[in-house]
């Protein structure tokens, strides 16, 4: 079976039982922004673009039993983090760290492409974010 996709983008949700320190970690901090509040049943969401993309702030009027695994892609299968690509990653890490924001792999050079590098940052659930791009 092959789907119609009515859209070229993707749209993430992220769930929390922590929205304010999220907000404050996506719109303020990276400075994703914002689009609208949107209330459903049972819950509530932000939506922020990334481009043509969409990140949700989901949450729920009856917390989720299970807590986030922390520790990304080693810690357990599945969507494990968000990839953001910004326009000078040793200046965004530094920004990071001033911020009090947990650097949970260090910022690191692609061997394949040189000038290129990457880190993880852990959100206030201890998602992990990867900001990559030019050192």
């Amino acid at each position: 079976m092959a789907i119609e996709l009515l859209a070229p983008s993707v749209e993430i949700g992220l769930v929390t039982t922590n929205l304010a320190p999220m907000v404050e970690f996506y719109e303020t901090f990276l400075g994703l922004p914002f689009q609208l509040d949107l209330d459903f049943p049972g819950g509530t969401m932000k939506r922020y673009l990334i481009g043509d993309n969409t990140l949700k702030l989901v949450t729920y009027d009856e917390p989720p039993a299970a807590q986030l695994t922390p520790g990304g892609g080693r810690a357990q299968t599945g969507v494990r983090y968000l990839s953001l690509v910004v326009k000078n990653v040793t200046e965004a890490a530094e920004q990071v760290t001033a911020a009090g924001y947990e650097i949970v792999e260090p910022l690191s050079e692609f061997t394949a492409i040189p000038g290129i590098g990457w880190f993880f940052v852990a959100d206030p659930d201890g998602n992990w974010v990867e900001l990559a791009g030019q050192l």
